[in-house]
């Protein structure tokens, strides 16, 4: 940590390392003199002396680094030096101070004044810690990755607590009124033999709710980490009896730790030691936060990755039909294969017209993710109004062009769409730039419809709208119509055409009396297809 002093020792510039060392945000700390804040060093009030005579030389232009000593008063308990009651303190260390002249703005002298704390080994565990804590943006690993860091090595028990609200389906209420804290345990973990014991004791994604009064509440209201002992978790525990529940009464040295990521409360993290091991010291309360502090990042990206994905799913899920009614005279078997594990820009419809046709609308929005959902969402709903008031297929595009000339959330998108009357399987088609349509047939062939290749729905000059052309089109009894979108013919590894030819295989090697396990066949034989885009699969079979 470094902080600015003038020649006198009044603090005038504060470091983020020292705001997480003492507690105090710049707005507390800076006007206050430093020697104030050294009863909360293990050098104590004792090494003020010595550390105003290094702020004088360094005053005066000579550097000074030196290492203040510890104090070596016994604490009101009994216990010297921070050792457990009855059992030798362990030896205390000093302060490593740096005192270096400086010039700041107006000519006025200054000192910087570095402290390195006693605790510098710490920084082999907090080096573990940057190495092993969020190695994934999966929340619950990431505080499991926690707790298996600090113990036994810094703690005998670890618990990371998280905002019930931060985890809710929605943003969730507001804080409690009267400054309870309703968290949920993520991870737990005791240094003991009967780990199973402690999990049914202390089960993950138990929700509770700690009163103001207990430390855990505190912590959380303050945003400062509150030390305390036994007894305060003999009041919290008051509702829970049993063997276990004794044991933990033998921890007897406890932190509660603010996990705080860009200004706003994120849960806490706890830590204790039993009996029989030193209770922690200021160099121990120091580690926790620079840990907690590193724990803090690691879960508000996970809690950031977690809702991203939440919303990408709920828009998955409200845009993309889950199960369509086939009318009287056909089968229509349809997927839907987002790229990674979100939502993209895919997508599909069918609605019923009167006569019981049915118009069929496949579409793709540039790139995948949440942007290029929400234009697939825009785009579907309004073809589905446009199909609704029986626009003809190409006059469909047309406007669907326009609308989409209006949309920022995509560049472009490619769309087609098909009127089939079942009656006498006839159709008309349309396609604004979308890979065409393929027909198997019952004889094992496989042929495209002859739909013109229009422009893409967003492309055109608005002075200039496009005239997209829709052609007929007849579908034999026992064949099958593939609509699809480019994540299931096109790759890295191979052009458009290429991809169409292994999809029109792929479609007479699947083919079966079931229309469902075609589909299902298709996407199998296709497999490394997957993933790398979003995929959107129709198949409609006359019966």
């Amino acid at each position: 940590m470094t902080v600015l002093l003038t020649p006198q020792g009044r603090i005038t510039g504060w470091s983020e390392g020292a705001a997480r060392l003492f507690g105090r945000s710049p707005g507390e700390a800076v006007g206050t003199p430093f020697t104030d804040l050294l009863a909360e060093l293990p050098c104590g009030p004792a090494a003020a002396g010595p550390l105003l005579d290094a702020l004088g030389r360094a005053a005066r232009g000579r550097p000074w680094t030196g290492v203040l000593p510890p104090d070596d008063g016994d604490a009101p308990d009994g216990r010297a030096n921070g050792g457990a009651a009855g059992t030798p303190g362990r030896a205390a260390e000093g302060v490593t101070v740096a005192c270096e002249p400086m010039t700041v703005e107006g000519g006025d002298v200054a000192v910087a004044l570095t402290v390195t704390p006693p605790w510098a080994g710490g920084l082999e565990l907090l080096t573990e810690a940057g190495r092993r804590i969020g190695s994934t943006l999966e929340l619950d690993l990431t505080a499991r990755e926690t707790v298996a860091v600090t113990v036994p090595r810094f703690a005998d028990a670890c618990a990371v607590y998280v905002l019930e609200r931060l985890l809710a389906d929605d943003d969730g209420p507001a804080p409690e009124a009267d400054g309870s804290a309703v968290v949920r345990r993520i991870a737990v973990t005791f240094a003991d033999d009967d780990p199973r014991g402690w999990a049914r004791e202390f089960p993950v994604n138990e929700v509770i709710v700690y009163p103001p009064s207990t430390p855990y509440a505190r912590c959380l209201a303050t945003g400062r980490m509150v030390e305390f002992g036994g007894d305060a978790v003999q009041d919290t525990l008051a509702h829970r009896t049993g063997r276990l529940i004794d044991g933990l009464l033998d921890h007897v040295s406890l932190l509660a730790v603010p996990l705080v990521a860009r200004g706003r409360p994120l849960g806490f993290a706890v830590f204790s030691r039993k009996r029989g091991r030193p209770p922690f010291t200021g160099a121990d309360t120091a580690l926790a936060a620079e840990l907690a502090a590193r724990v803090a990042t690691c879960i508000d990206n996970a809690c950031l990755f977690r809702r991203e994905h939440r919303t990408a799913t709920a828009l998955k899920a409200s845009l993309v039909p889950t199960a369509i009614a086939a009318p009287p005279g056909l089968e229509i078997a349809h997927r839907y294969l987002p790229a990674g594990s979100g939502v993209g820009g895919d997508w599909y419809d069918v609605v019923a017209l009167p006569g019981g046709r049915i118009s069929v609308v496949v579409g793709d929005s540039v790139g995948h993710g949440v942007t290029a959902a929400a234009a697939m969402g825009q785009l579907r709903v309004a073809a589905h109004t446009l199909v609704g008031c029986r626009f003809p297929p190409a006059e469909v595009l047309e406007r669907l062009d326009a609308i989409a000339q209006d949309l920022r959330a995509a560049q472009f998108a490619t769309c087609l769409c098909l009127v089939c009357d079942p009656a006498n399987r006839r159709c008309e088609v349309a396609s604004a730039g979308h890979p065409p349509p393929l027909l198997a047939l019952p004889d094992g062939t496989v042929r495209h419809f002859a739909v013109p290749h229009g422009l893409p729905l967003g492309v055109s000059d608005p002075a200039h709208p496009p005239a997209y052309q829709q052609v007929p089109a007849a579908v034999p009894p026992g064949a099958t119509l593939a609509l699809y979108t480019d994540g299931l013919v096109e790759s890295r590894r191979r052009s458009v055409d290429e991809g169409i030819a292994r999809l029109a295989s792929a479609l007479v090697a699947s083919q079966s009396a079931e229309l469902e396990d075609t589909a299902d066949g298709v996407l199998a034989l296709l497999s490394d297809q997957q993933g790398r885009d979003d995929i959107a699969l129709l198949l409609i079979r006359p019966v």
